[in-house]
């Protein structure tokens, strides 16, 4: 009985995988954040649309060789008997990194997508030169004044500034400085909001990354749309 189990498995699997298409996703855009050092986890930001929501993503890897960075995003195509609408279906990836050592690397995507990376070396060997606030929401309340939401973990650390850094480019990222009060940290959920003034005029796109660095060592990624914004 256990044989036929075991069979059935991998008929299963064999004819899943025989009804699936996996090709390279059709990335569009890659954003690259400034203000990483040799401490942070590095993340970079990949966009696309994919034709139909038939597809989806698959998997994505990371090559480091030198300074040179390969990623591979792939997407599966299921083989429905149901007809897939067409509507386009837009995606964001969000690629960690890893720490890097200080420099300048070359990101490629898919082969297609390109981008230049700067890390500075770290001033410390800490884990993080900073604590960042545990930020999972941004709101808008006027041309370019938002809001960061999220949590504050202990009464022991409170917000010390809120630091943007400009890539030049398509990318805003924001970092709430958080200041430590005392050692004793009791865990202790607490909601926080903060504001934050974001000049949208340093960017060169109407489809800006905000990305928001976080208490757990990652980050917060919303892309706006600035169309029509007044």
């Amino acid at each position: 009985m256990k044989k036929q189990i075991i069979l059935a498995s991998l008929l299963m699997v064999s004819m899943n995988h025989a009804m699936a298409d996996l090709a390279e996703a059709p990335v569009k855009h890659l954003y690259v954040p400034n203000g990483f050092d040799s401490n942070d986890s590095v993340e970079v930001v990949v966009t696309g649309t994919f034709p139909n929501p038939c597809y989806s993503r698959n998997t994505v890897s990371v090559d480091l060789k030198g300074d040179q960075i390969a990623i591979e995003i792939t997407a599966i195509r299921r083989d429905t008997k149901a007809a897939c609408p067409e509507m386009q279906v837009p995606f964001k990836e969000v690629v960690s990194l890893g720490n890097l050592q200080g420099g300048t690397y070359d990101v490629v995507v898919n082969n297609k997508l390109n981008d230049s990376l700067i890390v500075s070396e770290a001033s410390s060997n800490s884990i993080d030169d900073h604590l960042y606030a545990g930020i999972d929401q941004l709101e808008k309340k006027g041309l370019n004044e938002y809001l960061l939401k999220g949590w504050r973990y202990s009464n022991c650390v409170d917000l010390d500034r809120v630091e943007v850094v400009t890539n030049g480019k398509d990318t805003l990222s924001v970092l709430p400085v958080m200041k430590q009060l005392s050692t004793f940290c009791p865990m202790k959920m607490m909601p926080v909001t903060y504001a934050v003034t974001l000049d949208f005029k340093t960017l060169k796109t109407k489809e800006p990354l905000v990305h928001v660095r976080t208490m757990d060592g990652k980050s917060f990624n919303t892309i706006l749309t600035l169309e029509g914004q007044k």
